[in-house]
C-alpha cells in the first residue's frame, strides 16, 4: 500500500456519514435542524437522544481510529503515513463525498485519530477544552442548567458542552499548544487535521459571537 492509497481510504472512510444516517434513522435531517452541521453534537440537538448521539460518536471516532490503525499497520513507525491519514479521514468527514462536501466540523473524528495514537494527550486534551467551556460559560454569565435527576444533569453538561463554541475554540487552541510541548510527535501528527478543524470553526465562532448560535 502506498501514501495515495492510504490517503485515498483514509479520505473515503472520512466521509462516511454517520451522523447523517444516525439522525435519519430517527426521523431527522440533519442539514435542516439545529446548527445544520453533519456531526455528534447535531445529533444531539435534532433528536434529543443519548443513545443516538453515542452511536453517532462510536462511529466518528471510528473513522479516526481505523484510518491511522491502516497506516500504522502498513508504514510501522512511520510518521508521514499517519499524518496524512488523520488528515484525509477529518478532510473527508468536514467535506465528505457521499454528501456533496457538505460534512461536519472535525472533532469527533480528530478524537478518534488520538483515542489511537494516544489516550493520554486526548485525555488532557478533554480536561484542556473541559476547563476552558466552563469557564467561559461562567464568565459570560449564561446560567448552569444542571437541575433535576442524573440523566437530566448529564443531558444539561452535554448541552453546554457543544453550544459553547467561544470556549471551545479557546480550550482547543490551548491544548493544542500544550500538546506541542508534552507530545511533540502526537503533534506532529495530529496538527494539519486540527487545522481542517479550526478552519470549519471560523464561522461557527463567528456566530456564536453575534448571539445566532443554536
Amino acid at each position: 500500500m502506498n501514501l495515495v492509497l492510504i490517503s485515498i481510504i483514509s479520505y473515503l472512510l472520512g466521509s462516511i456519514p454517520f451522523s447523517y444516517l444516525v439522525a435519519k434513522a430517527y426521523g431527522k435531517n440533519l442539514y435542516q435542524v439545529g446548527s445544520g452541521n453533519i456531526g455528534t453534537a447535531n445529533v444531539w440537538r435534532a433528536t434529543g437522544k443519548i443513545e443516538a448521539t453515542f452511536i453517532a460518536l462510536v462511529g466518528d471516532l471510528g473513522k479516526g481510529i481505523l484510518s491511522v490503525f491502516l497506516a500504522q499497520k502498513f508504514f510501522p513507525g512511520q510518521i508521514l503515513p499517519q499524518t496524512l491519514a488523520a488528515f484525509f479521514a477529518v478532510l473527508g468527514h468536514n467535506w465528505p463525498i457521499f454528501l456533496k462536501f457538505k460534512g461536519g466540523r472535525g472533532l469527533a473524528t480528530s478524537a478518534g485519530i488520538l483515542i489511537y495514537l494516544n489516550w493520554k494527550a486526548l485525555f488532557l486534551i478533554l480536561l484542556v477544552i473541559g476547563f476552558c467551556i466552563f469557564l467561559t460559560e461562567i464568565l459570560m454569565k449564561r446560567r448552569l442548567k444542571l437541575e433535576g435527576n442524573l440523566r437530566q444533569k448529564i443531558k444539561g453538561l452535554f448541552t453546554i458542552f457543544i453550544s459553547q463554541v467561544l470556549g471551545r475554540v479557546i480550550g482547543i487552541v490551548a491544548a493544542v499548544i500544550l500538546l506541542l510541548f508534552l507530545y511533540p510527535t502526537t503533534f506532529k501528527i495530529i496538527f494539519p487535521a486540527a487545522i481542517l478543524a479550526g478552519i470549519k470553526h471560523i464561522k461557527r465562532t463567528k456566530t456564536f459571537l453575534e448571539g445566532k448560535v443554536v
